[in-house]
């Protein structure tokens, strides 16, 4: 076995076949990271998920149809590419893959999984000839609809369902699509506003331009009409803020994303410390 370390990209919903295959792994000798045992209590997720990727030789890639939807996943690979790092595709669901996914040779477990194994076997420097070993790992892909093709592994059931628990605790997805929503409703009307502010002082203007003969008292009512447009700036200040909280509700929805492949090991401090930050971005 080569002494090159595996960094396992994965979506949260295909963590059972992730952690078999990584138990696997593990029992021929390989050296595999993998975020569910790489992140220990108390310590940055982020920082521990970039300081593995940039330590590894290789990336194992899962590819499913949530993983293809990650932003995560998509980041992780991003990263892997500009580093040259040795990036080794496993097909796991048939699903609709990213441009740039697509030039990548996948070993494709969904056609033949004995052939898919081998291949990423001899890939990672293991003895192709144990594949067999892998071949339970069959049992764990099933096709749902619009759910992971992978099955419970032997003793998830139960975590399953703790952690789904868990992430019921923490802002839902489409509370944050909303929340983002509404700041980009607001965007419009503080816009329409600005709009509306600027045509009445332009209007406004040009008839008491017409109306006063004196020249003093036309660059009187210019003025004037300059200093309404003042009225512009509370709703300009909304405009920037908003752009700004929207900017990190994106950012909120990969924090989630990230904090869900780690959901079993979260306290309560932690989820509510996420809400708090939700809540900190839907007020203006």
């Amino acid at each position: 076995m080569a002494t090159n370390s595996i960094f396992v990209s994965y979506s949260s919903k295909d963590r059972p076949f992730a952690m078999g295959l990584t138990e696997k792994l593990e029992d021929m000798g390989a050296q595999v990271w993998i975020d569910q045992r790489g992140i220990g209590l108390g310590t940055n997720w982020d920082n521990s998920i970039e300081d593995a990727l940039e330590t590894s030789n290789i990336l194992l890639l899962l590819i499913s149809s949530t993983a293809a939807k990650s932003g995560n996943v998509q980041d992780e690979v991003s990263i892997a590419k500009e580093e040259g790092k040795q990036i080794i595709p496993v097909l796991i669901e048939e699903c609709e893959l990213p441009m740039r996914w697509k030039r990548m040779q996948y070993a494709d477990f969904t056609a033949s999984p004995e052939k898919a194994m081998r291949r990423v076997l001899d890939a990672l420097g293991l003895n192709s000839e144990e594949a067999d070993r892998f071949m339970d790992l069959r049992k764990k892909l099933k096709k749902q609809s619009g759910e992971s093709s992978v099955d419970q592994n032997i003793d998830g059931a139960d975590e399953s369902d703790k952690e789904e628990k868990l992430a019921g605790l923490l802002i839902s997805e489409p509370e944050i699509d909303r929340a983002a929503l509404m700041h980009k409703r607001g965007i419009r009307k503080n816009w329409m506003m600005i709009g509306f502010v600027a045509l009445c002082s332009l209007i406004l203007g040009a008839v008491l331009y017409i109306f006063f003969k004196d020249v003093v008292e036309q660059w009187m009512a210019i003025t004037g009409c300059v200093l309404l447009n003042l009225l512009s700036i509370k709703p300009y200040g909304n405009i920037v803020k908003r752009s700004r909280n929207i900017e990190l509700i994106d950012l909120l929805k990969l924090k989630r994303d990230r904090l869900i492949r780690v959901m079993n090991k979260l306290s309560d401090t932690e989820i509510e410390g996420f809400n708090s930050e939700f809540n900190n971005y839907i007020t203006l």
